[in-house]
Parts: C-alpha cells; structure tokens; sequence
C-alpha cells in the first residue's frame, strides 16, 4: 500500500518562453511586454484548490501590426498531460489549472482550463488595437492527499496567431 501524503509542496507551472507566432505573411509583429514565465501554487492542503503566484499575472503587448481585418490571439498549451512529479508515479493532471480573466483592455479575455492536447484561448485583441493587456488569475484543483509532497512541474507554451475574428 503505497503511503498517502499531506505535507506541504510546490506545484509549478512553467510556462515556456518561447512565442509561437503563426501568420501567413512575415510583416505581422507585436512586442510582448508582459507574458507569465512562470506560475507557483503553494499547496498548504492538498483536499482545497490553491491560486496561483503571482495573482494576477498580466499579459500585456504593443505595437501590434497585423494584416488589415486580423486580431492578435494569444492561447496557452500544456507540453504533457500530467506534471512531473518528485518522486513516485502519482501525477497531478495538466487539467486541474484553470484560470479567469479580469481587466481586459483592448481586447476579451477568456477563462478556461489548460490542456495538453489543443491550445486554449486566454486573449484575442479587438480588431485595429495597437496595444492590450489582460489579467489572469490562475488556480490549480484539488491535487488529492495522494500526491507526493514536493515539488511538480508542468511546462506550458504561448501561441500569439494572427487570425480572422
């Protein structure tokens, strides 16, 4: 019988800096100001769902030039469908972070749950906008008194398109 664990850890996400930027044409460009490079949850109670650090984490960017009619959509995928864990086999899925949206400027923010196996929308500008940001508030469910107390990581990468609205 393997032992069931309710000491205290880390789980963190690690959001890989690495901009995906699809387009048709190379003359589409944005500075990115602001993208979460990282996101902590410290589990003090593996039976309740923690929020992430930092809270809020902003995603910001500017001097955006699309092709006329496009918006600028940034999404989230998860590299693998469980984060590592310290030791053992116990995973925790990539599906119990979740995040809501708040202060959306220039754009809307979408709440979702991450995902290994699509990209998930966190933002898309609204069309002719320059500039935009949003804040995002992250938070990770329960993980369950199974998990081993430690440290888990997950990485995550950021998708920034050029699309049709």
């Amino acid at each position: 019988m393997r032992p069931r664990w309710r000491a205290t850890g880390a789980v963190s996400l690690v959001v890989w800096a690495m901009l995906l930027w699809r387009s048709p044409l190379s003359a589409d460009t944005v500075n990115v100001t602001a993208l979460p490079s990282a996101v902590s949850f410290a589990v003090t109670n593996a039976t309740i769902a923690t929020t992430g650090t930092p809270n809020p984490s902003t995603i910001s960017f500017s001097g955006l030039t699309v092709v006329t009619g496009n918006v600028l959509r940034i999404s989230i995928q998860a590299n693998a469908p469980n984060f590592t864990p310290p030791a053992g086999t116990t995973t925790i899925p990539a599906s119990n972070v979740s995040w809501t949206t708040s202060s959306a400027v220039h754009g809307t923010g979408y709440g979702g749950t991450l995902s290994n196996v699509a990209p998930v929308v966190v933002f898309k500008s609204a069309a002719g906008r320059k500039v935009g940001s949003v804040n995002l508030t992250w938070q990770l469910a329960a993980p369950g008194i199974a998990i081993r107390a430690g440290s888990h990581t997950l990485v995550a990468r950021w998708i920034l398109e050029s699309v049709v609205p």
